[in-house]
Formats: structure tokens, C-alpha cells, sequence
């Protein structure tokens, strides 16, 4: 179990649930006993009235049916008693009838209580004492009928075990809906982790508890250096490459003198050289303005944005006339615009470039890929040689020479790709025999 919420709700639910079961087992016997002790106060008295009248009496049973209560003499109430002076018989009072008591051998040491099953089906709580007397002592056994009481006690047992087990329930429901209380500010940091990751602003306003307080204020500092940061390093890039730009001009006048004067090998070298240099710079801007890594808050529009550019590809091809389709849903992505029109600009250009008459372009749907974009990419054109498909977006790789370009349009969109952490596949196309271009960018 890796889940903090769930530990500590499993921690303080079988807490809670030791503490309810010992709770129960107090009720369930601290009722019986308060009440047994009650009875048995009354039997010690009742006691101790039989044995002062029977201690000196000529007629002993006479005596002890004057002295005790009418509940010992209607049959079987439950009211009982029983003396023997001692080895003589035993008295009993009138209310046993014709029926008697299984009483355990007599213990001669002092007193006893115990329960014993009576007339009736009775349940009697028994107190039994042997007093000092001249003539060997006297055995005094006093009863009442108790089952009565052990129902009114059970009944009110369940109903506090009821009670126990709905208290339980919503402490239970209390606590778990305290720890998510007290566990939120460790949700916000981690979204605002995420927040970092993709670029947006990630500060942290909630108070939280002092033990959690620290870490969303280190983390607020470490979001506002990391944007310093950033800005720092996209300021110096840019300084760099202004500052490359003269030189490279002056580069770009020398190759151009040289070709006019005829020395074409040294022009060429230099020239190769000086777009190297011009790529090299292009690239390392554009992995400048992508080191947020993520999404600004604009988001991108997947249908209107790639509709508006797939539009100025047409117009840049009008002179082939080519069928670009778009199979787009609706869905607004949070994902940087620009990093987005850069990576599909570079894609569909390269198709449009190599294609015969016709691209496809699938973007997935939410229902396909809730938490991703994912999309392909199809042209007509005549495909990339088996041997060359894999290194596609390698630096300084062209397929044909022939065709515009430097070669560096796949290797910025295997940056930006690598910079989402996402995938970029490239195979033929089953459907149209060009290329096919597979992209997924989670989210």
C-alpha cells in the first residue's frame, strides 16, 4: 500500500475500531455486574434479617416466614430462601412450593454468589452465607429471579452496540474527510510540479500546516528560479546569437567575393561552413525557447490552428496543387501554440515537399487518447529508402540533395518531441505508400 491517505486512514480506522471493541466489551459486562451487585446488596440483607430472627428462635420456620418480605411467600416469584440450622433440615420459604433448589455442596469457609436455574425455567441469582452460631452455624441461601433483568440488559446492550457502530461509522467518515483536509496542500505542490513542468505559473498561496508549510515555500522559491533561470538562459542565447550575426556576415561577404572572383572551392567551403553555423544557431534558439518544456497558458487549438497553417501550405504550394486532409476533433490541448505549429509546420512541410498529390493528417480523439495527442501523418510521395528510415531527424541528414532544404526540419521536431517526452515513429505508409509519420505527446 503506497498511498499516505490510505495508510493513515487504515492506521486510525483499526485504532478507532480497537478502541469501539473494547468500548463494547465494557458495555456488555459492565451493566450486568452494576446490576448483579445491586441484587446482591439486597440478598446480603435479607440475609442477615433471616439469621438475626432464626439465631434464637424456638420455631425457627415460623420465625423466618414472619421475618421475610410477601415476595417469599407467593409461589415461585423467584423470591427464595432456604436455612438449616446445622445438620438439622431445610427451611424454605413458601414461595419454592413443592419445588427445590440444586445447590452446590455448602462451603462452610463463608460466602458465596452465584446463578443457578430455578422453577420455572427461572434464572435465579443465588447468595448464599453460613453464619456462627452455639448449635454448628447457620446456612442462610437467599435468591431473586433475574431474567428480567439479563433481557432489559441485553436489550440495552444491542442498542448500544448500535449506537457504538453508527459513532464509529461517522468518526470514521470525520477522520478520513480531516486527513483529506490536512493531505490538500501535498496535492496542490504536486500540481503545481506539474504546473512547473509545463511551463505555467506555479505559485502556491494556501496555508498550509507547519510541518507542510516548509516544502510549498521551498517550492514557491524553486518555481520563481527556475523561471530567473530560464529567463537568463534565454537572455545569453539570444545575446549569442546577435552577436554571431556579424561574423557570420562577414563569413557569408568572403564566400561571395571568392565565387565572384572564381575561386568556386573555397567559396563553397565557406559557404558550407557559414550554414552549418547558421543552422547550428537556429537550433540551439529554438531548444532555448523550448527549455520550459511545456505549455503556455494560451493552450492550442488543434482544428483552427492546423487549419490556418495548413492553409498557408497550400498557398506555398499552390503551384502542385495538392490535397492536404485534415482529420481533426475539436479539442484544445494544453500545449504550447507555438511549439505546436513549429513541430506540425516541419511535419507537414516535409510531407507536402515529398508527397504526390495528397497528405493525411489523423489526430486521435479524446476517447482514443484521453491523455495524449496523438496523431498521424501520410503522404503519396515516394517514400524513404529501408536503409535510411531509421536515422530520419539525425542531424545533418538529407535524403535527397536535389530537394530544398537543410535537412534540419525533422531533427527540431525530434527536439521538440523529446522535449514533451513523447515518441515520433517513421514507416511507410500501408494506406498511400509514402511516408507515414507516427506522434504521440502526452499530456
Amino acid at each position: 500500500m503506497t498511498s499516505l491517505l490510505n495508510r493513515l486512514s487504515l492506521a486510525m480506522a483499526l485504532v478507532l475500531v480497537a478502541a469501539g471493541l473494547l468500548l463494547a466489551f465494557a458495555l456488555q459486562d459492565f451493566p450486568r455486574r452494576l446490576v448483579e451487585d445491586y441484587v446482591v446488596s439486597r440478598l446480603k440483607n435479607d440475609a442477615d434479617l433471616l439469621y438475626v430472627h432464626v439465631l434464637d428462635a424456638n420455631d425457627p420456620g415460623t420465625a423466618a416466614e414472619g421475618s421475610a418480605g410477601t415476595a417469599y411467600q407467593i409461589p415461585l416469584s423467584g423470591h427464595y430462601f432456604m436455612i438449616r440450622k446445622g445438620d438439622g433440615p431445610w427451611l424454605r420459604s413458601r414461595s419454592l412450593w413443592d419445588e427445590e433448589l440444586a445447590l452446590p455442596p455448602p462451603d462452610a469457609s463463608g460466602e458465596a454468589v452465584f446463578r443457578l436455574d430455578g422453577p420455572a425455567r427461572q434464572k435465579l441469582l443465588v447468595y448464599a452465607k453460613h453464619f456462627p452460631s452455639a448449635d454448628g452455624g447457620i446456612m442462610v441461601v437467599v435468591t431473586q429471579h433475574i431474567s428480567l433483568l439479563d433481557d432489559a440488559i441485553a436489550s440495552f446492550g444491542q442498542r448500544m452496540l448500535a449506537g457504538l457502530g453508527i459513532a464509529l461509522l461517522l468518526l470514521l467518515i470525520l477522520q478520513r474527510r480531516l486527513l483529506l483536509h490536512g493531505l490538500a496542500p501535498l496535492q496542490d505542490a504536486a500540481a503545481a510540479c506539474r504546473r512547473i513542468e509545463r511551463g505555467e505559473a506555479a505559485g502556491l498561496d494556501r496555508q498550509a500546516p507547519r510541518e507542510v508549510q516548509p516544502m510549498l515555500d521551498a517550492l514557491n522559491r524553486l518555481a520563481q528560479h527556475h523561471a530567473q533561470r530560464l529567463g537568463r538562459i534565454r537572455h545569453t542565447v539570444g545575446n549569442l546569437s546577435h552577436a554571431l550575426k556579424t561574423p557570420l556576415a562577414v563569413l557569408q561577404h568572403h564566400a561571395d567575393e571568392l565565387q565572384r572572383q572564381g575561386a568556386e572551392t573555397s567559396a563553397r567551403a565557406i559557404q558550407a561552413q557559414v550554414d552549418t553555423m547558421r543552422d547550428t544557431i537556429e537550433r540551439e534558439l529554438r531548444r532555448a525557447r523550448l527549455a520550459g518544456g511545456g505549455p503556455t497558458r494560451e493552450g492550442f487549438d488543434a482544428r483552427s490552428q492546423l487549419q490556418a497553417l495548413t492553409l498557408a501550405l497550400r498557398q506555398l504550394h499552390a503551384e502542385r496543387a495538392l490535397d492536404i486532409v485534415l482529420d481533426i476533433p475539436e479539442r484544445h490541448y494544453p500545449l504550447d501554440r507555438e511549439d505546436m505549429l513549429e513541430l506540425f509546420g516541419n511535419l507537414l512541410d516535409n510531407a507536402c515537399k515529398w508527397a504526390g498529390s495528397r497528405v493525411v493528417l489523423r489526430l486521435a480523439g479524446e476517447a482514443e487518447a484521453p491523455d495524449a495527442l496523438a496523431c498521424t501523418i501520410e503522404d503519396d510521395g515516394p517514400g524513404v529508402p529501408p536503409d535510411m528510415i531509421h536515422s530520419l531527424g539525425t542531424a545533418g541528414l538529407r535524403s535527397d540533395e536535389r530537394r530544398p532544404g537543410h535537412g534540419i526540419g525533422l531533427v527540431i521536431v525530434g527536439d521538440i518531441v523529446a522535449q514533451y517526452g513523447g515518441t515520433i515513429g517513421y514507416a511507410p505508409s500501408p494506406s498511400l505508400g509514402g511516408l507515414r509519420v507516427s506522434l504521440h505527446l502526452p499530456l
